[in-house]
Protein backbone atom coordinates (compact mmCIF):
# COMPACT_ATOMS: atom_id res chain seq x y z
CA UNK A 1 0.00 0.00 0.00
CA UNK A 2 1.40 3.37 -0.70
CA UNK A 3 2.82 5.08 2.27
CA UNK A 4 1.68 9.05 1.05
CA UNK A 5 -1.25 10.20 3.51
CA UNK A 6 -4.83 10.75 3.04
CA UNK A 7 -5.97 14.50 3.90
CA UNK A 8 -9.70 15.35 4.86
CA UNK A 9 -10.74 19.15 5.28
CA UNK A 10 -13.84 19.69 7.09
CA UNK A 11 -15.79 20.28 10.14
CA UNK A 12 -16.08 17.34 13.07
CA UNK A 13 -19.37 17.71 14.80
CA UNK A 14 -21.25 15.62 17.37
CA UNK A 15 -24.44 14.14 16.09
CA UNK A 16 -27.14 14.08 18.81
CA UNK A 17 -29.40 11.01 18.42
CA UNK A 18 -32.56 11.02 20.34
CA UNK A 19 -34.82 8.25 19.74
CA UNK A 20 -37.91 8.61 17.81
CA UNK A 21 -39.91 7.95 20.35
CA UNK A 22 -38.90 10.10 23.07
CA UNK A 23 -37.67 7.61 25.56
CA UNK A 24 -34.38 9.40 25.79
CA UNK A 25 -36.30 12.15 27.95
CA UNK A 26 -37.74 9.70 30.53
CA UNK A 27 -34.41 7.76 30.98
CA UNK A 28 -32.06 11.61 30.91
CA UNK A 29 -29.58 9.68 28.41
CA UNK A 30 -28.97 10.68 25.12
CA UNK A 31 -26.66 8.72 22.66
CA UNK A 32 -23.64 10.92 20.80
CA UNK A 33 -21.56 10.18 17.84
CA UNK A 34 -18.37 11.98 16.29
CA UNK A 35 -19.13 12.75 12.60
CA UNK A 36 -18.84 14.53 9.62
CA UNK A 37 -18.58 14.06 6.81
CA UNK A 38 -14.85 14.48 5.47
CA UNK A 39 -13.94 12.70 9.23
CA UNK A 40 -16.14 9.78 8.70
CA UNK A 41 -14.21 9.25 5.24
CA UNK A 42 -10.53 9.74 7.41
CA UNK A 43 -11.70 7.43 10.32
CA UNK A 44 -12.91 4.21 7.70
CA UNK A 45 -9.44 4.88 6.03
CA UNK A 46 -7.44 5.13 9.04
CA UNK A 47 -9.12 1.94 10.45
CA UNK A 48 -8.44 0.40 7.08
CA UNK A 49 -4.74 1.25 7.65
CA UNK A 50 -4.00 4.38 5.58
CA UNK A 51 -2.22 7.02 6.93
CA UNK A 52 -4.56 10.03 7.42
CA UNK A 53 -4.50 13.89 8.18
CA UNK A 54 -7.43 15.84 9.19
CA UNK A 55 -7.58 19.26 8.82
CA UNK A 56 -10.31 21.08 10.93
CA UNK A 57 -11.14 22.89 14.22
CA UNK A 58 -11.44 22.30 17.71
CA UNK A 59 -12.67 24.47 20.41
CA UNK A 60 -9.53 25.35 23.34
CA UNK A 61 -11.26 22.70 26.31
CA UNK A 62 -11.95 19.97 27.70
CA UNK A 63 -14.06 18.93 24.34
CA UNK A 64 -11.64 20.08 22.39
CA UNK A 65 -8.97 18.24 24.08
CA UNK A 66 -10.49 14.95 24.20
CA UNK A 67 -11.92 14.54 20.87
CA UNK A 68 -8.14 15.48 19.76
CA UNK A 69 -6.87 12.53 22.05
CA UNK A 70 -9.75 10.44 20.65
CA UNK A 71 -8.71 11.36 16.84
CA UNK A 72 -5.22 10.38 17.58
CA UNK A 73 -5.74 6.65 19.14
CA UNK A 74 -7.37 6.12 16.01
CA UNK A 75 -3.93 7.39 14.17
CA UNK A 76 -5.75 10.10 12.96
CA UNK A 77 -3.18 12.65 12.43
CA UNK A 78 -5.21 16.10 13.70
CA UNK A 79 -4.20 19.44 12.20
CA UNK A 80 -6.66 21.87 14.56
CA UNK A 81 -7.48 25.36 14.08
CA UNK A 82 -7.91 25.52 17.64
CA UNK A 83 -10.22 29.07 19.33
CA UNK A 84 -12.65 29.95 22.17
CA UNK A 85 -16.17 28.55 20.89
CA UNK A 86 -18.06 24.65 20.70
CA UNK A 87 -18.30 22.45 18.15
CA UNK A 88 -20.42 22.56 15.77
CA UNK A 89 -24.06 19.76 16.49
CA UNK A 90 -26.99 18.06 14.69
CA UNK A 91 -29.96 15.93 15.70
CA UNK A 92 -31.07 13.19 13.60
CA UNK A 93 -32.44 9.58 15.48
CA UNK A 94 -30.77 6.66 14.53
CA UNK A 95 -33.89 4.60 14.34
CA UNK A 96 -34.24 2.13 11.84
CA UNK A 97 -37.38 4.11 10.13
CA UNK A 98 -36.11 7.41 10.26
CA UNK A 99 -36.69 8.44 6.25
CA UNK A 100 -39.14 11.46 7.47
CA UNK A 101 -36.99 12.68 9.97
CA UNK A 102 -35.62 16.10 9.87
CA UNK A 103 -31.95 16.53 10.40
CA UNK A 104 -31.64 19.66 12.59
CA UNK A 105 -28.47 21.75 12.13
CA UNK A 106 -26.61 23.81 14.79
CA UNK A 107 -23.28 24.73 14.02
CA UNK A 108 -23.45 28.24 13.14
CA UNK A 109 -21.24 29.68 14.55
CA UNK A 110 -18.52 27.10 15.29
CA UNK A 111 -15.35 26.80 15.79
CA UNK A 112 -15.35 26.18 12.25
CA UNK A 113 -17.54 28.30 10.16
CA UNK A 114 -16.11 30.87 12.45
CA UNK A 115 -12.29 30.14 11.15
CA UNK A 116 -10.22 31.88 9.19
CA UNK A 117 -8.09 28.39 8.94
CA UNK A 118 -4.59 30.38 8.71
CA UNK A 119 -2.98 27.86 11.50
CA UNK A 120 -0.78 25.90 9.20
CA UNK A 121 1.23 26.69 5.55
CA UNK A 122 0.43 24.92 3.11
CA UNK A 123 4.08 22.78 3.65
CA UNK A 124 2.55 21.66 7.18
CA UNK A 125 -0.70 20.94 5.28
CA UNK A 126 0.57 19.04 2.32
CA UNK A 127 3.89 17.17 3.91
CA UNK A 128 3.69 13.63 2.85
CA UNK A 129 0.08 14.00 1.17
CA UNK A 130 -0.96 11.90 -1.68
CA UNK A 131 -4.65 12.66 -1.66
CA UNK A 132 -7.07 15.56 -0.84
CA UNK A 133 -10.88 14.43 0.22
CA UNK A 134 -13.81 17.19 0.74
CA UNK A 135 -17.11 17.55 0.23
CA UNK A 136 -19.63 20.36 -1.01
CA UNK A 137 -20.68 20.56 2.99
CA UNK A 138 -17.16 22.60 3.35
CA UNK A 139 -18.01 25.42 1.05
CA UNK A 140 -21.58 25.46 2.41
CA UNK A 141 -20.43 26.21 6.14
CA UNK A 142 -18.45 30.05 5.54
CA UNK A 143 -17.16 31.63 2.15
CA UNK A 144 -13.98 31.32 4.46
CA UNK A 145 -14.24 27.53 4.20
CA UNK A 146 -15.33 27.68 0.47
CA UNK A 147 -12.27 29.82 0.02
CA UNK A 148 -9.91 27.48 1.75
CA UNK A 149 -11.23 24.43 -0.49
CA UNK A 150 -10.15 26.33 -3.31
CA UNK A 151 -7.00 26.90 -1.80
CA UNK A 152 -6.38 23.55 -0.97
CA UNK A 153 -7.50 22.08 -3.87
CA UNK A 154 -5.47 24.34 -6.07
CA UNK A 155 -2.25 23.56 -4.34
CA UNK A 156 -2.66 19.94 -4.16
CA UNK A 157 -3.45 20.31 -7.98
CA UNK A 158 -0.07 21.59 -8.34
CA UNK A 159 1.63 19.21 -6.45
CA UNK A 160 -0.15 16.30 -8.33
CA UNK A 161 -1.97 15.15 -5.49
CA UNK A 162 -4.92 13.32 -6.48
CA UNK A 163 -8.59 15.05 -5.45
CA UNK A 164 -11.96 13.84 -4.39
CA UNK A 165 -15.49 15.73 -3.89
CA UNK A 166 -18.52 14.09 -2.62
CA UNK A 167 -21.64 16.07 -3.80
CA UNK A 168 -23.13 15.79 -0.50
CA UNK A 169 -26.02 18.74 -0.92
CA UNK A 170 -27.82 19.78 2.30
CA UNK A 171 -30.65 22.56 1.60
CA UNK A 172 -30.03 23.93 5.20
CA UNK A 173 -26.73 24.73 4.93
CA UNK A 174 -26.39 26.89 1.51
CA UNK A 175 -29.57 28.99 3.08
CA UNK A 176 -29.90 30.80 -0.21
CA UNK A 177 -26.89 30.61 -1.66
CA UNK A 178 -26.16 29.61 -5.45
CA UNK A 179 -24.37 25.89 -5.07
CA UNK A 180 -23.94 25.39 -8.16
CA UNK A 181 -21.80 28.79 -8.63
CA UNK A 182 -19.28 27.59 -5.41
CA UNK A 183 -18.90 24.23 -6.48
CA UNK A 184 -18.19 24.57 -9.98
CA UNK A 185 -15.07 27.15 -8.60
CA UNK A 186 -14.07 23.64 -7.55
CA UNK A 187 -14.75 21.31 -10.49
CA UNK A 188 -11.42 22.11 -12.77
CA UNK A 189 -9.36 20.28 -9.87
CA UNK A 190 -11.60 17.68 -9.02
CA UNK A 191 -10.39 14.14 -10.34
CA UNK A 192 -12.51 11.74 -8.35
CA UNK A 193 -16.31 12.50 -7.81
CA UNK A 194 -19.30 11.17 -6.41
CA UNK A 195 -22.74 11.55 -5.77
CA UNK A 196 -26.23 10.69 -7.91
CA UNK A 197 -27.71 11.97 -10.52
CA UNK A 198 -29.66 14.30 -8.96
CA UNK A 199 -26.52 16.14 -6.62
CA UNK A 200 -25.19 16.71 -10.24
CA UNK A 201 -28.01 17.99 -11.63
CA UNK A 202 -28.05 20.80 -8.34
CA UNK A 203 -24.48 21.09 -8.23
CA UNK A 204 -23.37 21.01 -11.79
CA UNK A 205 -26.60 22.22 -13.53
CA UNK A 206 -26.76 19.10 -15.54
CA UNK A 207 -30.47 17.85 -15.75
CA UNK A 208 -31.64 14.84 -15.21
CA UNK A 209 -33.42 14.18 -19.02
CA UNK A 210 -34.91 10.70 -18.67
CA UNK A 211 -38.34 10.16 -17.46
CA UNK A 212 -37.40 8.27 -14.21
CA UNK A 213 -40.02 6.11 -12.77
CA UNK A 214 -39.29 6.32 -9.42
CA UNK A 215 -38.11 2.52 -8.51
CA UNK A 216 -34.87 1.09 -8.22
CA UNK A 217 -34.74 -1.05 -11.19
CA UNK A 218 -35.25 1.94 -13.82
CA UNK A 219 -33.00 1.59 -16.17
CA UNK A 220 -33.24 4.99 -17.12
CA UNK A 221 -31.49 5.37 -13.85
CA UNK A 222 -28.02 3.51 -15.45
CA UNK A 223 -28.80 6.08 -18.64
CA UNK A 224 -28.84 8.71 -16.75
CA UNK A 225 -25.93 8.18 -14.95
CA UNK A 226 -23.80 7.44 -18.03
CA UNK A 227 -24.43 10.53 -19.50
CA UNK A 228 -24.64 13.03 -16.84
CA UNK A 229 -20.59 11.48 -16.43
CA UNK A 230 -20.39 11.60 -19.92
CA UNK A 231 -21.40 15.41 -19.67
CA UNK A 232 -18.90 15.86 -16.58
CA UNK A 233 -16.03 14.32 -18.39
CA UNK A 234 -16.56 16.50 -21.64
CA UNK A 235 -16.71 19.69 -18.83
CA UNK A 236 -14.33 18.82 -17.16
CA UNK A 237 -11.70 16.36 -18.57
CA UNK A 238 -9.48 16.29 -15.53
CA UNK A 239 -12.68 14.17 -13.55
CA UNK A 240 -11.32 10.49 -13.86
CA UNK A 241 -14.09 8.58 -12.23
CA UNK A 242 -17.44 9.56 -11.26
CA UNK A 243 -19.76 7.61 -8.90
CA UNK A 244 -22.81 7.44 -8.30
CA UNK A 245 -25.17 5.74 -5.55
CA UNK A 246 -28.85 4.73 -5.57
CA UNK A 247 -30.69 3.98 -2.17
CA UNK A 248 -33.98 3.49 -2.71
CA UNK A 249 -35.98 3.73 0.41
CA UNK A 250 -39.49 2.18 1.29
CA UNK A 251 -40.76 1.84 4.41
CA UNK A 252 -38.06 0.01 6.72
CA UNK A 253 -36.82 -2.03 3.13
CA UNK A 254 -33.67 -0.16 0.83
CA UNK A 255 -32.63 -1.26 -2.27
CA UNK A 256 -29.33 -0.30 -2.71
CA UNK A 257 -26.74 -0.20 -5.61
CA UNK A 258 -24.02 2.05 -7.25
CA UNK A 259 -22.06 3.26 -10.40
CA UNK A 260 -19.27 4.12 -11.79
CA UNK A 261 -17.91 5.83 -15.13
CA UNK A 262 -14.67 5.36 -16.10
CA UNK A 263 -12.57 5.03 -19.75
CA UNK A 264 -15.86 6.47 -20.73
CA UNK A 265 -17.59 3.13 -19.77
CA UNK A 266 -20.26 2.83 -16.76
CA UNK A 267 -19.92 0.05 -14.65
CA UNK A 268 -22.93 -1.13 -12.53
CA UNK A 269 -22.41 -2.92 -9.02
CA UNK A 270 -24.39 -5.87 -7.69
CA UNK A 271 -27.74 -5.03 -5.83
CA UNK A 272 -28.28 -5.03 -2.55
CA UNK A 273 -31.34 -5.65 -0.57
CA UNK A 274 -32.65 -5.51 3.22
CA UNK A 275 -36.24 -5.44 4.91
CA UNK A 276 -34.68 -3.21 7.39
CA UNK A 277 -31.97 -0.70 8.01
CA UNK A 278 -30.59 -0.34 11.47
CA UNK A 279 -28.66 3.50 10.48
CA UNK A 280 -28.90 5.84 7.71
CA UNK A 281 -26.16 7.90 8.59
CA UNK A 282 -22.46 7.84 6.83
CA UNK A 283 -23.19 5.20 4.37
CA UNK A 284 -22.11 7.88 1.70
CA UNK A 285 -18.97 8.33 3.40
CA UNK A 286 -18.39 4.64 3.91
CA UNK A 287 -18.35 4.36 0.12
CA UNK A 288 -16.23 7.47 -0.60
CA UNK A 289 -13.89 5.64 2.02
CA UNK A 290 -13.72 2.39 0.12
CA UNK A 291 -13.52 4.25 -3.79
CA UNK A 292 -10.34 6.19 -2.08
CA UNK A 293 -9.14 2.63 -0.47
CA UNK A 294 -9.50 0.82 -3.80
CA UNK A 295 -8.28 3.48 -6.18
CA UNK A 296 -5.04 4.11 -4.17
CA UNK A 297 -4.95 -0.14 -3.85
CA UNK A 298 -4.81 -0.23 -8.42
CA UNK A 299 -7.63 -2.52 -7.63
CA UNK A 300 -9.80 -3.04 -11.28
CA UNK A 301 -12.32 -0.58 -11.73
CA UNK A 302 -15.26 -3.54 -11.10
CA UNK A 303 -13.72 -4.59 -8.06
CA UNK A 304 -12.96 -0.51 -6.88
CA UNK A 305 -17.20 -0.77 -7.03
CA UNK A 306 -18.01 -3.90 -5.66
CA UNK A 307 -15.98 -3.09 -2.44
CA UNK A 308 -17.66 0.28 -2.30
CA UNK A 309 -21.00 -0.76 -2.83
CA UNK A 310 -21.10 -3.40 -0.67
CA UNK A 311 -19.03 -1.35 2.48
CA UNK A 312 -21.90 1.03 1.95
CA UNK A 313 -24.53 -1.57 2.05
CA UNK A 314 -23.12 -2.98 5.48
CA UNK A 315 -22.97 0.71 7.25
CA UNK A 316 -26.66 0.90 7.05
CA UNK A 317 -26.32 -1.94 10.14
CA UNK A 318 -23.66 -0.12 12.18
CA UNK A 319 -25.30 2.40 14.59
CA UNK A 320 -23.05 6.00 14.38
CA UNK A 321 -22.20 7.91 11.95
CA UNK A 322 -19.12 5.74 11.02
CA UNK A 323 -17.98 2.21 10.15
CA UNK A 324 -16.44 0.22 13.03
CA UNK A 325 -14.47 -3.45 12.64
CA UNK A 326 -17.12 -5.68 11.89
CA UNK A 327 -16.68 -3.92 8.05
CA UNK A 328 -12.89 -4.88 6.95
CA UNK A 329 -12.94 -4.05 3.38
CA UNK A 330 -10.17 -6.74 2.82
CA UNK A 331 -12.47 -9.34 3.90
CA UNK A 332 -15.76 -8.99 2.64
Amino acid sequence: MDSGKVLCFGELLLHFAPDLGGNWLGEQSLKIFVGGAEYNVASALAQWHHPVKLLSALPENFVGKQLESKLQDQKIEVLAEKSSGRLGTFYLSSDGDMQHAQVIYDRFPSVFTASDFSSYSPEEVFSGVQWLHISTITPALSEKAHQKCVELMKEAASRKIKVSLDLNYRAALWQGKNPSASIKELMPFVNVLMGNIWSIQQFLEIPVVYELDGTFNDQNLLRQAEQSAAEIQHAYPNVEIIANTFRFTQGDEVNYYATLYADQQLFVSEQYYSEKVEERVGSGDSFMAALIHGILKRNSTPKILEDATKVAFLKLFVKGDTINETINIEQL
